[in-house]
């Protein structure tokens, strides 16, 4: 009787997480890409950094290095998830040629904020827009082949070890430069997850081994076993040190990457990550953007990245330690992504950034959060395809 009741448990539950993957793949493709692909593309060059809350782009503004890359990253996943091809391969040019051509530095490193069609108005290279810039030249060389996409990566990967790299005595790389006086582990996630994007793409055994030194960086830097969490700042006291529980989940999958594509990851360091952000969260009904080393909220307010990586660390933490509870959690946690910042929205955008009890916070439209809900999407389609049989 039991195992019956476990077996219609496990099928409803495959059920709705088809029915929620139809969703998720409706949306994205006859929705959210065509919304995207209307309204970003800037007639100065490159991509609009905020729509109003019309879906209208907002000129004249600058806009973040990380934003233009994310945007070539984003039509990429919308090739390979089946929209518009021809499309998409547009619109990834469009975000490789404004990378090259107005952000990047004579040193080969990329700056920080641009202004499309007439270059850096901050030629500052810190390296969580570089890993960007890197992450976006992979996916369009995997998914279309596209020559100066590879070409641009091959001369960032050798610009990014040649000027940011630290001694050995040190670790790790620098998060900007000048180099700064405190370390932190958000530069160092992005560069691992971006080389690991280049190996998929080009095989280069190098970014494979960047990618595990890096893992192995922040584990020995920027995790406290006594608290079981990743703290965001290395060598600076408690008081000002904070929590981020989507850090802690978006590292369980690059971890899952690293592991899946075969690398080394720490032993144990996903599933204790796993289980801090977990705990950082009990007893609340939401995902705080940051927290104290006690789990105290610091940020009273939820992004949509936040829950993104909630959902992409459960999946990659189910993969390897499957359960029905588990299962459970990533159907319902994909249901509130939903819930939470889309199903209010304008059809095809979202509503990046809520209160506690859910209420949108929000005063334009980010486009650069489509690198994170299209990806987390496009990885529970896969766990829906993989639980359902």
């Amino acid at each position: 009787m039991q195992s019956e009741t476990n077996g219609r448990a496990n099928l409803e539950l495959a059920q709705r997480a088809k029915g929620l993957s139809e969703r998720a793949r409706g949306w994205m493709l006859d929705s959210a890409f065509p919304f995207w692909a209307e309204r970003t593309p800037s007639p100065d060059g490159g991509f609009y950094e905020r729509l109003d809350l019309t879906g209208e782009g907002i000129p004249g503004e600058p806009s973040r290095v990380r934003l233009q890359a994310r945007m070539g990253f984003t039509f990429a996943l919308a090739a390979d998830l089946g929209w518009d091809r021809d499309r998409s391969i547009e619109l990834t040019r469009r975000s490789v040629e404004t990378l090259t051509r107005d952000c990047r530095r004579e040193d080969g490193l990329y700056g920080a904020m641009v202004r499309p069609g007439s270059g850096l108005t901050d030629d500052t290279p810190e390296t969580y827009d570089n890993a960007f810039a890197l992450l976006a030249f992979a996916t369009a060389t995997r998914v279309f082949a596209m020559d100066e996409a590879r070409e641009a990566g091959e001369a960032l990967v050798a610009a990014i070890e040649r000027e940011l790299k630290r001694p050995e005595t040190e670790g790790g790389y620098a998060e900007r430069l000048p180099v700064p006086d405190v370390r932190t582990q958000n530069p160092h996630m992005h560069l691992t997850e971006a080389s690991l994007a280049w190996y998929e793409a080009t095989s280069d055994e190098a970014s494979l081994k960047r990618a595990e030194d890096l893992a192995a960086f922040v584990h020995d830097h920027f995790y406290r076993a006594d608290l079981g969490l990743l703290v965001e700042k290395s060598g600076v006291p408690d008081a000002e040190n904070h929590v981020e529980a989507g850090h802690l989940f978006e590292w369980v999958w690059i971890l899952g990457r690293l592991r899946d594509l075969g690398g080394t990851p720490p032993e144990g360091f996903a599933s204790n990550l796993h289980e801090g952000g977990m705990r950082l969260l009990e007893g609340l009904g939401y995902l705080p953007l940051s927290q104290g080393l006690d789990g105290s909220v610091r940020e009273a307010f939820q992004r949509t990245w936040g829950p993104t990586e909630k959902l992409k660390g459960h999946i990659a933490h189910w993969r390897e330690h499957p359960s029905p509870e588990l299962a459970e959690r990533i159907v319902a946690t994909c249901e509130a992504l939903f819930a939470d910042h889309v199903d209010g929205a304008l059809p095809g955008a979202w509503i990046d950034k809520v209160g506690p009890e859910k209420a949108s916070l929000i005063e334009d439209i980010t486009p650069a959060t489509g690198y994170h809900i299209f990806l987390a999407l496009q990885e529970f389609m896969a766990f829906a395809r993989e639980i359902g049989g």
